[in-house]
Parts: structure tokens; C-alpha cells; sequence
């Protein structure tokens, strides 16, 4: 049960990363500015207000250690994303801590099923912040080496499925 609630939930925490993404241009002036005038979607409010994930008694030991991994990262998005919106780290702190939430994230799937699922989400989020970033370095409002790191982890998420399908497939 709490596995269902947790995978609607932890797919709406690629919208946060998508979202933490699209916030960071220019200087760290003008990224506390444009991260002040970000609406952000209810949904991402929702995840962001979120608790963590239930550590239960029944859960399995390694299971219990994926959810505190889970909560650690989250519970770090949401400091980091307020340090950003006041102008108190960069771009590529919330690209890392974004990183390790979708990590540890397909680390709570449980079958190669649920984390293929999961991956694809993560695949999908990861082109549109690229296609997004790629515009703004264009526009000479981001940096070309942001996009390079979020080609990197992109990559890293195909290599991944590759993988699992290939393992899937035999």
C-alpha cells in the first residue's frame, strides 16, 4: 500500500527537479529573482510540503534504509530550494541534490518492472529540462556546462534502462 502512494508520489518529484531546473539562470542575483517569481504548480507545492516517506516496523531492512535514503535526499531538495530561492547556492547544487532524490527514488522500485518504470519517467523529465536549458544557454541565459551535467545524468538514466531492458528481455 504505502509502495502505490509512494510511487504516485515520487513520480510528482521529478516535476520538482524539472521545476528546480527550469528556475536556474544567470547569477546568483538573478537567480534569487527569478526563483522568487517562479509560480510553482500545486502539485509541486504538494511534494515540496510533503512528509517524508513512513519508515514502518514491517518494512524490510533494506527497504527502511532506501526510504531514510529517499527522505534524506528530500528533505535536502527542500533546504536547497530555499537556499536557492534566497539566493544561497547555485544551479548546480540543486541539479546534484535533484540527482540524488530521482536516485534514490528508482532505488525504492521494488521489481525491474516498477524501476524501468520509473526510469522512464525520470528519461522523460531529463529531455524536457534539456531541451529547456539548451534553449536558455543559447539564449546566453544559462551555462554550458549546467547543460553538459544534465546531458551526463540524462545519459546516465538511458544507460540504465538499457540495461534493465536488455535484462528484462532474456
Amino acid at each position: 500500500m504505502i509502495l502505490v502512494f509512494a510511487k504516485s508520489r515520487l513520480s510528482s518529484l521529478a516535476i520538482i527537479y524539472f521545476v528546480l531546473f527550469l528556475a536556474g539562470v544567470g547569477g546568483t542575483a538573478a537567480r534569487a529573482q527569478t526563483a522568487r517569481a517562479i509560480q510553482l504548480s500545486p502539485k509541486v507545492i504538494e511534494v515540496l510540503t510533503m512528509p517524508p516517506l513512513e519508515i514502518k516496523d514491517d518494512d524490510s531492512d533494506l527497504l527502511k534504509l532506501r526510504k531514510q535514503r529517499f527522505n534524506a535526499a528530500l528533505n535536502e531538495a527542500k533546504d536547497r530550494y530555499t537556499m536557492y530561492k534566497n539566493g544561497l547556492t547555485r544551479l548546480t547544487d540543486l541539479i546534484e541534490v535533484g540527482q540524488r532524490v530521482l536516485s534514490a527514488q528508482a532505488d525504492l522500485a521494488l521489481t525491474p518492472e516498477e524501476r524501468t518504470t520509473v526510469l522512464q519517467k525520470q528519461l522523460e523529465i531529463y529531455n524536457e529540462a534539456e531541451e529547456n536549458l539548451d534553449k536558455q544557454v543559447k539564449a546566453g541565459r544559462g551555462q554550458a556546462a549546467d547543460l553538459e551535467r544534465l546531458r551526463y545524468d540524462r545519459l546516465g538514466i538511458e544507460i540504465d534502462l538499457t540495461i534493465l531492458k536488455k535484462g528484462l528481455s532474456q
